[in-house]
């Protein structure tokens, strides 16, 4: 999540496109119309679309996902089937986008999308120290349209802090992922207040590849609020952290967020992201869902209707019927923290290790 501009497109059949552009906080976006231009890639008619759509061998129903697991398949087919399902044009199109992103032209690096760790225990102390010291002088983050709630979040600025984190736990996050890493951004530190909520997402598909959510510290009086995230199994994980806590994920395709209402003063984390080395960048990763969208996406339905009804928003997902506006809670499967050091514990209590050198010796 950082505060970049970022893009989304409208196009109608008759070949009239819109670009939607936003000042962010990743995918999380205010968008207000434009002209047709944007800051990646060449802004493009609906005819020109469709043609690079079968220029890259695209078909709806697609023929496989990434990763093409049973569970990962059944979760985005009812995605699929719920985005088809939306009547208002907009919503659909940006469902359409973050669908096809999440579920077949964003690669996997890890098999399961997700897992929990420690950071370093030095650079957590240092964090959380600056937290302290500067609560008191915390500013106002403005609103934003994906985090509900009667209370705006605050914001505590360290960027020196923030430069530390990218380059002191890129070496676990290359570990984890198996890749080479360039850094994006760290974003941080929000400080999310009483009776917030941060709706299911995805993050930037260029630049949010490989990123944690690094929790640092909450208030005396705050209750436990975990992260719910979708793994590639088709499960729904909710984790709990502990202050120091980081839990890996692949943010941009990955859906996302803290549905559940957070009870206490306030609750601060840091958001890491990195996306590959070498030749990542020469393939605009932002645009490559739109090109991946039917021709027909406006008129197709869905194969089932008995799912919830979904409700979009920019790049994030609500089912409003349900408790917490996510009805995948209901069945979703909890891990707890803390986190070890160099072991990452993810889906069906795996354990990885990623093979770093001893915490204590890099800190002498």
């Amino acid at each position: 999540m950082d505060e970049a501009k970022v893009t989304n497109t409208l196009c109608f059949r008759d070949g009239n496109c819109r670009f939607l552009m936003a000042l962010a906080v990743g995918w999380l976006c205010l968008f207000v119309p434009s002209l047709v231009q944007a800051s990646r890639g060449p802004p493009y008619t609906e005819e020109v679309r469709v043609q690079r759509h079968h220029e890259r061998g695209y078909e709806f129903p697609f023929h496989s996902y990434n990763p093409d697991t049973p569970g990962w398949r059944r979760l985005m087919d009812q995605r699929f089937d719920q985005v088809m399902a939306l009547t208002d044009a907009q919503m659909k199109w940006d469902g359409w986008i973050q669908t096809c992103n999440a579920a077949v032209t964003a690669p996997n690096f890890t098999e399961y999308g997700w897992g929990l760790t420690q950071a370093p225990d030095l650079l957590t102390l240092d964090i959380r120290q600056t937290i302290y010291d500067n609560l008191s002088n915390a500013r106002s983050e403005g609103g934003i349209d994906v985090i509900g709630g009667p209370n705006t979040p605050l914001f505590i600025d360290a960027p020196h802090l923030n430069e530390r984190a990218l380059t002191e736990l890129q070496p676990i996050l290359e570990a984890w992922s198996g890749v080479e890493l360039v850094p994006a951004i760290a974003y941080g530190f929000r400080l999310y207040r009483n009776e917030s909520n941060l709706w299911m997402h995805t993050d930037r598909a260029q630049t949010h590849v490989i990123s944690c959510i690094y929790h640092i510290a909450s208030s005396d009086d705050s209750e436990p609020w975990p992260i719910v995230i979708e793994d590639y199994e088709g499960n729904t994980q909710m984790a709990y952290l502990e202050p120091g806590d980081m839990l890996l994920y692949e943010s941009s395709k990955n859906f996302h967020g803290r549905p559940t209402t957070f009870n206490g003063s306030w609750y601060t984390s840091l958001f890491v992201h990195w996306y590959p080395k070498g030749e990542w960048n020469r393939k605009d990763h932002d645009i490559e869902s739109h090109y991946a969208v039917p021709e027909e996406w406006n008129e197709l339905t869905p194969t089932s209707r008995e799912h919830p009804d979904l409700k979009v928003i920019g790049t994030s997902m609500l089912e409003p019927n349900c408790p917490d506006n996510w009805c995948n809670l209901a069945k979703a499967k909890k891990v707890y923290g803390p986190g070890q050091y160099g072991t990452v514990l993810t889906t069906g209590g795996k354990t990885i290790s990623l093979n770093l050198e001893d915490e204590d010796a890099e800190e002498l």
